[in-house]
């Protein structure tokens, strides 16, 4: 199998998809078909899935000639081994992928995959092997497509001039039999040192003992997929005084001074948090205080937003961070002032 055409422009976000209710989603591969763009994908959801936990989603891609149901076997073990959810997606043709709509068909794979099961929207990386592996780090650093890490396996080489997403560059792992043509005929050897001049975070696993370009230990598949659930697009962490938003970019933080002196820092509330938005309480987790939101305005004035509302007179400081880039923006509230509402419609020049 190998990558026969190649052509990547600039990728649309991923498109809405029709909600489908999870509880219908069963663990196990289901085919899902894609109307809008002539195409299926399969969909796995992991045995040990609770039902309703935010699973990471790794959009994997077949190798040319091939097939999404081909890969199953080969998948399923390491989904279940490391609790993430697969959207497999067949190409345009079988001649590689590069054809048609294919920019369109992993897309939509993404986005109904995503309707259809809960998804952490910081883990969601690409994979592919062969043509896949090599149009999964096309998209990946071609489009600003927001994947978290890239998983290849025996992929060819093609050239990267440059990473479009100006705030992340995603690490790739890629995985190499010593008997794969692309392994011994140069390709490996001409990625690393694409990536090295990129700036791309490497590492790779290499498998003598007769692996050649299809063949591969079970391990092997393991390790790149515990690699991709491991990264994250963008480095939020929250806990009890932090909010993380808009897919655990941005990082909410404040600091508060009260009339007698007393400082302290805002309290998230745990079930006032949304992805775009949280609740913080000051004194008393029975009286919350502020309500912050981080908002995508890309589609009206191409910025990321800040609103804020707060009930309180006391002094603050309200922070949010950029985790990719960051750059940060500070309110502030003086002492014995009613707090202003904040609405910033200017705050972050960070959309694609």
């Amino acid at each position: 199998m190998d990558l026969a055409r190649v052509s990547v422009s600039q990728a649309p976000r991923l498109p809405a998809a029709p909600a489908l209710a999870p509880a219908a989603v069963a663990p196990g591969w289901q085919q899902v078909i894609l109307p809008d763009v002539g195409s299926y994908f399969m969909l796995y959801v992991p045995a040990g899935w609770n039902g309703t936990a935010a699973l990471p989603l790794v959009v994997f891609l077949h190798g040319s000639g091939g097939t999404p149901e081909e890969y199953e076997t080969y998948l399923s073990p390491a989904a279940d081994g490391v609790g993430c959810a697969i959207a497999a997606p067949k190409s345009a043709s079988s001649i590689g992928w590069g054809t048609g709509n294919d920019e369109q068909i992993v897309a939509e794979a993404a986005a109904t995959a995503t309707a259809m099961v809960p998804v952490d929207p910081t883990r969601v990386s690409i994979a592919g092997h062969s043509a896949g592996g090599a149009y999964a780090y096309l998209l990946a650093y071609g489009t600003v497509s927001r994947y978290s890490a890239v998983f290849s396996l025996s992929a060819p080489y093609y050239p990267v001039t440059s990473i479009a997403d100006p705030h992340y560059t995603a690490p790739i792992h890629m995985y190499y039999g010593t008997l794969d043509p692309n392994y011994s005929g140069g390709a490996y050897a001409s990625l690393v040192q694409q990536w090295n001049a990129l700036g791309v975070a490497w590492e790779s696993d290499i498998e003598g003992g007769g692996y050649s370009h299809d063949v591969w230990p079970p391990q092997s598949m393991l390790r790149g997929f515990q690699f991709l659930v491991g990264k994250t697009y963008g480095t939020c962490a929250a806990d009890a005084t932090h909010l993380c938003l808009q897919q655990a970019r941005y990082r909410v933080e404040l600091s508060w001074q009260d009339g007698s002196g007393h400082t302290g820092v805002g309290s998230v509330v745990p079930l006032a948090v949304s992805a775009d938005s949280g609740v913080l309480w000051f004194f008393d987790p029975d009286n919350w205080e502020m309500l912050v939101k981080v908002l995508d305005g890309c589609a009206v004035n191409q910025r990321l937003w800040v609103f804020a509302a707060a009930t309180t007179n006391v002094a603050y400081t309200l922070t949010v961070t950029d985790t990719v880039t960051g750059t940060a923006k500070s309110y502030q509230n003086p002492a014995g002032q009613t707090a202003a509402v904040v609405t910033d419609t200017d705050a972050f020049a960070a959309c694609p």
